[in-house]
């Protein structure tokens, strides 16, 4: 199902460049990627809570003071990793999405998470909201980096006449590293459980240049937008940690062959769309007489209209005949990632239960 998992990327690498010399096409395919955990089948609607507030008012200001950040900065940023998580958990069938207008107080300078909402509360939520489960920001913070330097580079510089001459001069760099602390929480309130918490980070960097410090620094991100940027990033990636969400795959496929002419009649039909009949075009063409180098071909391609329906078994069966009875060491690669698809489906299929 997701092609960058660890073990899949080698494989996937290796059809690219085995195809390059080929005579291909490509067809995208519309998948879920499973979700990194399973949360419980009697949730269906999540509602996402802030809990952000600091929960001393003191130590909001101090937090604004030492970050280099401007009062309700990371208010502001907090609020957009809600919406970033809303959006995301959208793009999922697995579940409807509230979001609370409240505002609690949880937040601390630490990394500490504050005690858990009493299930009395998360139940008057579920109850106000009709959710099944509550998604709880309980830790926010962000701070924001900047460096700077400088180093000489060739550029054309205007001479007393005129005219362009290559000069070393000197380029001043700024550099920022943004970084958020988020933790979040998942209340199950029927089983009475906390089935998440996860305090996790994220960091991103930009740089600019100019030609004095002072330039360089006013072409670099603000604070306020580094923050807005890296919390809706790290929003996203809790989206796709706790519901299966939609990935597009690429496949290449062999498109043209001189010795066999199916290959491209087929390739035209799925030119329209119409990948049964391709796939019926490139079966029916697969006959005792056909080259065993031809035979592989058709083999693959068979495969990747069978994923493109849909029948991953039967993707997996075809690429593996294209291997062990043709030799297409294209297809003994494709087999490594049918195989895990077909585990990433089973994970779907449980999740979606």
């Amino acid at each position: 199902m997701n092609i960058l998992r660890k073990g899949h990327i080698f494989p996937w690498l290796i059809l690219c460049i085995l195809f390059c010399s080929c005579n291909q096409h490509l067809v995208n395919i519309q998948a879920l990627r499973p979700a990194d955990i399973t949360l419980s089948s009697n949730i269906n609607t999540l509602l996402i809570l802030d809990r952000t507030k600091y929960e001393h008012k003191g130590e909001e200001v101090i937090h604004d003071m030492f970050s280099g950040g401007i009062p309700g900065e990371d208010r502001a940023a907090a609020q957009s990793a809600i919406s970033s998580l809303s959006s995301n958990l959208m793009l999922s069938p697995r579940f409807k999405v509230q979001v609370a207008t409240e505002v609690l107080r949880g937040n601390s300078l630490g990394d500490a998470f504050p005690d858990p909402l009493s299930w009395e509360m998360i139940n008057d939520l579920c109850r106000e909201y009709h959710a099944d489960g509550v998604v709880s920001f309980e830790i926010f913070g962000s701070d924001f980096t900047v460096t700077s330097d400088k180093r000489q580079v060739e550029k054309d510089v205007k001479d007393d006449k005129g005219n362009d001459q290559k000069r070393k001069v000197d380029e001043y760099i700024a550099r920022g590293i943004g970084r958020i602390r988020m933790g979040i929480r998942i209340y199950d309130p029927k089983g009475m459980t906390i089935s998440d918490q996860q305090l996790f980070t994220k960091t991103n960097n930009w740089e600019a240049k100019g030609d004095n410090k002072e330039e360089a620094f006013e072409h670099l991100i603000r604070k306020s937008n580094a923050t807005v940027y890296v919390a809706k990033a790290a929003a996203k990636d809790y989206a796709y940690r706790i519901a299966p969400m939609p990935v597009s795959l690429s496949r290449n496929f062999y498109s043209k062959s001189r010795k066999t002419p199916a290959i491209e009649s087929g390739t035209r039909q799925t030119e329209v769309n119409d990948w049964k009949a391709a796939l019926t075009t490139w079966q029916n063409a697969l006959t005792a007489q056909t080259p065993g180098k031809e035979a592989g071909k058709l083999c693959y391609d068979i495969a990747v209209a069978y994923e493109v329906l849909g029948n991953l078994d039967e993707a997996k069966n075809w690429a593996s005949r294209g291997y062990v009875q043709y030799g297409n060491r294209s297809a003994k690669d494709y087999v490594n990632i049918l195989e895990g698809r077909i585990l990433d489906a089973n994970r779907v299929d449980e999740q979606m239960k």
